[in-house]
């Protein structure tokens, strides 16, 4: 789930014990998600390098990584650590986690569940929805049941809310490239979650964001991703290997 900014409009929206939508602009979320849909048909194949600053309890690190996204569900990456050490390699899929901790000669093997990819890759989501983020192609419709809408246009900028009695979900949508670009989560009136999205740039057609910031106030941890070279459909996908010797640690 994501949310970006708007409190006060979403205790506003909490408050309301009916259906609500209030609208400025014609575009709504299912035009957004449309646009989304359409943008990303024809993409099988992400693949890209950059580097990462993560920010944990245990403490600060930097990294550089290699990632590659086969939509829709099967993500690939390698991390290095200084002079280019590959120090972990990752396959995730919509109900597989592999994680190979190469300094230890372990493989972690599991379900791609919430705490999982929180623990390993500092990022609080679920297997099915983590390409999705890792691409920005997050779409501004709700998770939530019962919950009451509304939409705000303000600068260029539309805000989607989605509220129950106790979670509000706000999206934030560029109206020019009809992309998200902002999410947040809240519960009980307070921030659990935020992930912002910038610097996007052209590839074939498809806005991609160059830059995407993950915050978990929950967990107090962090990791902002800087994408440098994407290609799609272009590259091979990054290849994980895990030595027949490694060390199994099953996970619950």
């Amino acid at each position: 789930m994501i949310r970006f900014a708007g409190l006060s409009m979403a205790f506003l929206f909490a408050a309301c014990s009916t259906m609500h939508y209030v609208a400025m602009t014609n575009v709504t979320a299912e035009d957004v998600a449309r646009s989304i849909g359409e943008q990303s048909e024809s993409l099988h194949l992400f693949t890209s390098n950059g580097y990462g600053d993560f920010n944990t309890p245990q403490g600060e690190y930097s990294a550089r990584f290699d990632i590659s996204v086969r939509r829709p569900f099967t993500t690939n990456i390698r991390l290095y650590g200084p002079f280019g050490i590959k120090v972990a390699q990752a396959r995730l899929s919509s109900d597989t986690m592999l994680v190979y901790n190469s300094l230890n000669n372990e493989v972690f093997v599991g379900k791609p569940t919430e705490e999982n990819l929180r623990r390993f890759l500092v990022v609080a989501a679920d297997g099915a929805s983590l390409s999705d983020i890792l691409l920005g192609l997050m779409a501004p419709l709700t998770h939530l049941d019962s919950s009451q809408a509304s939409s705000r246009f303000e600068g260029g900028h539309l805000n989607f809310v989605y509220a129950n009695r106790d979670t509000v979900e706000n999206y934030t949508v560029d109206e020019e490239h009809m992309r998200t670009i902002g999410y947040e989560e809240m519960v009980n009136g307070g921030t659990i979650l935020r992930i912002t999205y910038s610097d996007f740039t052209n590839v074939n057609n498809i806005y991609f964001p160059k830059t995407i910031f993950f915050e978990d106030l929950k967990h107090s941890i962090s990791a902002k991703l800087f994408y440098q070279d994407i290609a799609l459909n272009e590259k091979d996908e990054v290849q994980i290997t895990v030595p027949a010797d490694a060390k199994e640690i099953f996970l619950n």
